[in-house]
């Protein structure tokens, strides 16, 4: 497993502050942010590369913050790979298992074992320097396992690729991971390998952990407008919650009122919040709604986007407003631009931070 205690790295102008995480043992844990907010150098930070201003690395319960990279036992996949390329594609695999306790045959064996694994054993006579960026990827993965790492640290191991055989690394990468039982770490821009792959997910703002959990708590329930705009977990508003019953019990029934806009929500706290409703949430219809959803109001169509089997529906109720339907059913209710539709959601459906 990997502990962080409160990590504080300094780059430059950079602070990297008030790092804690804990990946549990054969984990898999994807670390998300914008750029420049520190990704990268929390991997280096925990590989010994980036020197700690304070704080402890633990692999395994040991604490490993004064041992250099080379005695962490883990593996590291840069984003631009870092192959040898006066090494063939065997010799790059072959190059971080210790010689001096595997004999010629269990690093024969080993590197053909990685190969089988990764699709790569055509390859292994062939330099380097010809491979396509997905070969080039499967060898730097096979170099990084080599060695049998505890630990496994991936930055952005799929941005150099086209889209579908990013697709097919992510799923050899999956299926990898859970047979070798590696703990992961990887860095990514990606929010489908976010959840598709983690589970756990740690979002970055600026050199600290904005918000971590699974997956489903990080984009279903964001903490703070700032994730739920970087995750795109929906529409943020800004406003403020009055109380509209008399009590203190928590949980209770509530207004929240942005400009013109006046919704009822349940709340925990009386002040300014924002709001966050997801598209999804949002059920449309060309007439009157007659559900137990306690926010009603029409709305005009702006634009349609359709992805697939799902269509995003640009509303405008004053203010933009995105929904999301079945792009069946936007066929069905035959929706255009300047449409007029009724639009709802259950005071429940709104998340307040």
């Amino acid at each position: 497993m990997i502990r962080l205690e409160d990590l504080h790295v300094r780059v430059g102008a950079f602070d990297l502050s008030g790092i804690s995480l804990e990946v549990p043992q054969g984990g898999y844990a994807l670390i998300i942010g914008p750029t420049g907010s520190g990704k990268t150098t929390l991997l280096e930070a925990i590989a010994g590369h980036a020197r700690l201003e304070k704080g402890r690395v633990f692999m395994h319960g040991d604490d490993v913050t004064a041992l250099p990279p080379e005695r962490r036992g883990l593996g590291f996949v840069y984003q631009q790979y870092h192959l040898f390329p006066h090494l063939s594609v065997r010799d790059n695999i072959g190059y971080g298992i210790a010689r001096g306790r595997s004999s010629n045959g269990q690093v024969r064996d080993r590197i053909h074992e990685l190969a089988d694994l990764l699709a790569i054993t055509p390859l292994l006579d062939r330099s380097v320097r010809g491979l396509s960026g997905g070969e080039q990827q499967r060898v730097a993965l096979a170099r990084a396992l080599a060695p049998k790492p505890s630990i496994l640290l991936l930055d952005e191991p799929f941005a150099a690729v086209d889209p579908s055989t990013r697709q097919i690394l992510r799923r050899e990468l999956r299926d990898l991971h859970q047979r070798e039982g590696i703990t992961t770490l990887q860095v990514t821009h990606d929010f489908d390998e976010a959840l598709r792959l983690g589970d756990l997910v740690a979002v970055l703002s600026e050199g600290r952990i904005a918000q971590s959990g699974t997956p489903e708590q990080v984009f279903r329930y964001p903490n703070s407008a700032f994730v739920a705009r970087f995750v795109g977990s929906g529409n943020v508003i800004a406003g403020t919650v009055e109380r509209s019953s008399p009590g203190e019990a928590r949980p209770f029934p509530a207004k929240f009122r942005s400009e013109s806009l006046l919704l009822d929500v349940v709340a925990e706290r009386e002040g300014p919040s924002h709001a966050i409703i997801r598209p999804e949430d949002i059920v449309l219809s060309l007439t009157p709604h007659s559900d137990s959803a306690r926010n009603h109001m029409e709305a005009r169509v702006v634009r349609l986007e359709r992805a697939g089997p799902v269509t995003l529906v640009q509303l405008d109720i004053g203010r933009p407003l995105m929904a999301s339907v079945t792009t069946a059913s936007a066929e069905e209710m035959q929706l255009r631009i300047g449409a007029v539709v009724m639009i709802a959601f259950k005071a429940t459906a709104i998340l307040l931070v």
